[in-house]
């Protein structure tokens, strides 16, 4: 069974470059393509996402829950991943014919692009990334996405030259998750066969994934529909802003569910076995280091956001700065709830709950933005995004509260709250003395860095924290055993 540490460092690789590509791209392609051909694209993904959610329905939480309880018994596990496998299949058929039907009626400027993204429905249908997480097998996922991910990127460069280019782009990217599904069926023989389904034995996940299903949907309003309000009630423009500032966001947030995604599985089996004190115990330690790194991240984007976005996406993005320092509100709700949702709501099939509070935050997601977007435009949709957050995270606290000590995770989350907020100051008064351009950013976020890295590992060790002492344990005996 590969360990938590090595499962983690595939999926922040893989994670890491799933985000790391498009915000790579994103300079290059908001010169070619400009803010309005960003928006169009990010329109008419965000639409087509919605299908994606329905043929994927619950299954990645839910598939990867039930392949990991399973254990070490290869029959169960071929009938369990069979069952799985048509279930999703037949749901996946029917949001692809559901899409082709509303591509018909779709406004006739968007539908190349739609026909062009029905690949993204094909994936999914043939995506059983599910299965690779509940058997803890992040590496097989994260290699074969990493090497299509950077074909991806050699094909934009050379086949995305200008304006007339967005319907090449989109090519690129759905076929290239296409390719990326496809390829990892063949790597299936190894952990699973394919036994005949039946009705008795997919009858009991249909539950499960409809519930999970409720929550995928109503996150999807938040963090998809305030792109549609946006699009529908202002212009591409103020889209392509709001899509250019939302990639910046995107890498803390991977960061935060690459390590959740490999937890879950890992937490399943912790409590298929009855373990308490490991459990406990994960969810501490995970607790702890999330926030340290949330708030370093909201924190020091923030900071450097309003001279970065101009330098990086280039003339005419400057609104992106103030868009994207709004939007680093949300990465310690995020985290919060993250933790919560993933190391206890899920693995506990607290599903139900899990369904309430996303609906709560879509419905505050969804009143937010028919009130400020008009008005604030794309910044009223990132107030929108946040406060849907932040209703999450205290719904889902607030379910949790008899199980988990949050008072000790608040606790051991305001020292570096308080740290975030020294280097923000530190790094605006470095910035002050250099100037700006892009050795002033780079300086800054130096400065920053090692700010708050020094005085969190300060933390750490005066009040001897055992996961921190433990790590530095053993680099010390790394360091005697090579001296």
């Amino acid at each position: 069974m590969p360990t938590i540490k090595k499962n983690l460092l595939y999926q922040n690789a893989y994670q890491l470059l799933t985000i790391l590509i498009p915000l790579a791209l994103a300079p290059y392609l908001s010169r070619v393509l400009g803010a309005e051909g960003i928006g169009v694209y990010s329109y008419t993904f965000s639409v087509t996402t919605y299908f994606v959610y329905f043929a994927m329905l619950g299954i990645n939480h839910h598939g990867a829950r039930a392949i990991a309880s399973v254990g070490g018994d290869r029959e169960t596990l071929n009938k369990t991943f069979s069952n799985l496998l048509v279930l999703h299949l037949a749901v996946s058929v029917i949001a692809a014919a559901a899409f082709a039907v509303y591509c018909m009626f779709s406004a006739e400027d968007f539908q190349p692009y739609f026909a062009i993204q029905s690949l993204l429905i094909l994936a999914a249908l043939m995506d059983v990334n599910w299965f690779f997480m509940g058997m803890e097998r992040f590496k097989i996922t994260a290699m074969r996405g990493i090497s299509f991910r950077l074909i991806m990127v050699v094909c934009v460069f050379i086949f995305v030259k200008s304006e007339n280019d967005l319907w090449i782009y989109a090519l690129i990217v759905s076929a290239g998750a296409l390719a990326t599904q496809a390829v990892i069926w063949l790597f299936l023989k190894r952990y699973a066969s394919f036994v005949k389904p039946s009705l008795s034995g997919i009858k009991p996940h249909i539950k499960p994934v409809l519930l999970l299903f409720v929550p995928i949907v109503a996150l999807s309003v938040y963090r998809t529909m305030n792109k549609i309000m946006l699009g529908a009630m202002t212009d591409n423009v103020q889209l392509g802003f709001f899509a250019n500032a939302e990639k910046i966001i995107l890498v803390p947030i991977g960061f935060i569910t690459a390590f959740n995604a490999v937890m879950v599985p890992r937490m399943s089996r912790v409590n298929a076995r009855g373990d308490e004190t490991e459990k406990n115990r994960l969810t501490m330690i995970s607790m702890k280091y999330v926030m340290l790194l949330a708030f370093a991240l909201a924190f020091g984007i923030a900071a450097i956001a309003n001279d970065f976005a101009p330098l990086f996406f280039g003339g005419g993005f400057e609104d992106c700065g103030g868009l994207i320092t709004g939007l680093c509100a949300l990465i310690p709700f995020l985290s919060f709830q993250n933790v919560i949702t993933s190391q206890y709501l899920i693995p506990n099939s607290k599903d139900n709950l899990y369904t309430i509070a996303s609906m709560a935050g879509a419905v505050v997601s969804i009143v937010a933005n028919a009130l400020l977007i008009p008005k604030f435009q794309a910044m009223g949709a990132v107030a929108g995004l946040v406060s849907a957050e932040a209703v999450i995270c205290v719904a889902a606290a607030l379910f949790a509260k008899k199980a988990l000590p949050l008072v000790s995770y608040l606790k051991n989350s305001v020292f570096f709250l308080f740290a975030g907020f020294a280097m923000f100051f530190l790094t605006r008064y470095v910035g002050s003395l250099t100037g700006v351009g892009v050795l002033s950013v780079l300086v800054r976020i130096f400065a920053g860095t090692v700010f708050y890295l020094g005085v969190s590992a300060a933390y750490l060790y005066l009040t001897k924290d055992e996961f921190f002492m433990g790590n530095i344990s053993v680099i010390r005996a790394k360091f005697h055993k090579n001296g």
